[in-house]
């Protein structure tokens, strides 16, 4: 994708020659949209070396472990969307929940003879849950910054707007598994992680903490440097190892043991690193639009459709078409910030309006990074986009309400 977007980038900068304009003013113009994500870039790189050692500490196998005894037959469907929720909620990754939480869903599942497109709906409702709303969401933070808008103040709007679409997902799923129901799965997570962590109930002390500073409003910084330190004492002192191996785990991510690899090795602040580059050039993307004047009859165009399918509806179909043309979620983003900025002037209400399209609407398009790299990640089958309740009743919700709850 970031080979892609640099393409892209390249056929921008031919656009403003032809049109006139000077290699030096062109990079001015790049660096102008790039200057919004000054704080982003330092965020995300945290991100990256907290999710490595939450998966090191065993704060991610610890929580996977203690709920995955509520996927009994009966309540399996609403149970892995609230369960997959609540882990993309802590962790802010859909893909991470995905290969945790989402993979030992899809295993148990298919043991139980759910249909595995049904089954992979839910977790991927799930897994957007907190890869929109999470204080520590990479996607969240690109829509704050990009707005100029305060994280907490998003999250608190994106709750509220979400509690109908939630319960309406939670009546779809447990529809859906009365129907087809499954026989027991035997399967005993805990003693899968147990042979490789030691499993105590303190490494919930890194999710805590993010969750109650974040009730308190810390600086998102501060929050993840805490959970941090935790995360690497309990690294240490509770998974006996060495301060060199942390510190190269806080780099290079977590190489987990081969036989739960594919479910907990990632992070690390190199496993960063293409995403940065992604959102880099997606920002300089913006600048160069400007400064061009690209976009101004769309933008046009834009809003005078606004006039007939309301300001959200607007925004929803711009961050359709983005979606759909650049198959990524960053991009869509930053596009429809800049494309929809006059339909929508309120800072804040744009903010989540973006949120309740963009970021979500990202996870249903098929061929989109954002639908591809999850459903691969849990080995779910692309037809699972089709049952993703939570993302559909998202926009759908607030487009038929045609106004955001901010108070």
């Amino acid at each position: 994708m970031l080979y892609a977007l640099l393409a892209i980038l390249t056929a921008l900068l031919i656009y403003g020659l032809v049109r006139g304009f000077g290699l030096r003013e062109l990079f001015r113009m790049g660096l102008s949209g790039v200057g919004v994500a000054k704080n982003v870039f330092l965020v995300m790189l945290m991100v990256g070396i907290m999710t490595a050692l939450w998966r090191a500490s065993g704060t991610v196998a610890y929580i996977v472990s203690v709920t995955s005894g509520a996927l009994q037959p009966v309540i399996f469907l609403p149970a892995a969307f609230v369960l997959n929720s609540l882990l993309s909620a802590l962790t802010g990754t859909s893909v991470g929940t995905a290969a945790t939480m989402g993979s030992i869903c899809m295993s148990v599942g298919t043991a139980m003879g759910i249909s595995p497109a049904v089954c992979g709906g839910a977790v991927l409702s799930g897994a957007f849950f907190g890869d929109r709303c999470s204080p520590v969401s990479t996607s969240a933070l690109l829509v704050a910054q990009v707005t100029g808008t305060n994280i907490y103040d998003n999250i608190r709007g994106m709750l509220k707007t979400s509690i109908l679409p939630f319960v309406l997902s939670l009546g779809i799923f447990s529809a859906l598994g009365y129907l087809m129901e499954g026989a027991p799965a035997e399967t005993d997570v805990i003693q899968i992680f147990g042979q490789f962590y030691e499993l105590h109930w303190i490494l919930l002390a890194p999710a805590a903490t993010i969750l109650i500073l974040a009730s308190l409003r810390v600086d998102i910084k501060l929050n993840m440097a805490i959970s941090i330190l935790i995360s690497a004492v309990l690294v240490w002192k509770l998974q006996g190892v060495t301060p060199q191996a942390i510190c190269e785990t806080m780099v290079f991510g977590y190489s987990a043991p081969e036989e739960i690899s594919r479910m907990l090795s990632g992070g690390g602040l190199l496993g960063m690193v293409k995403m940065c580059g992604t959102i880099l050039v997606s920002l300089t993307f913006v600048g160069l639009i400007k400064g061009t004047g690209l976009m101004e009859k769309v933008k046009a165009l834009i809003s005078r459709m606004s006039y007939r399918v309301s300001p959200f509806g607007c925004v929803l179909l711009t961050a359709i078409l983005t979606v759909m043309t650049s198959c990524n979620q960053t991009m869509s983003i930053v596009l429809t910030n800049e494309m929809c900025e006059s339909v929508v002037p309120d800072k804040n209400k744009r903010a989540l309006f973006m949120e309740n399209s963009s970021v979500v609407v990202a996870g249903i398009i098929p061929w989109s990074m954002a639908s591809l790299v999850p459903l691969g990640a849990m080995g779910a089958p692309t037809l699972s986009v089709i049952f993703a309740a939570y993302l559909f009743f998202i926009p759908i919700v607030q487009w038929i309400t045609k106004k955001s709850v901010l108070a």
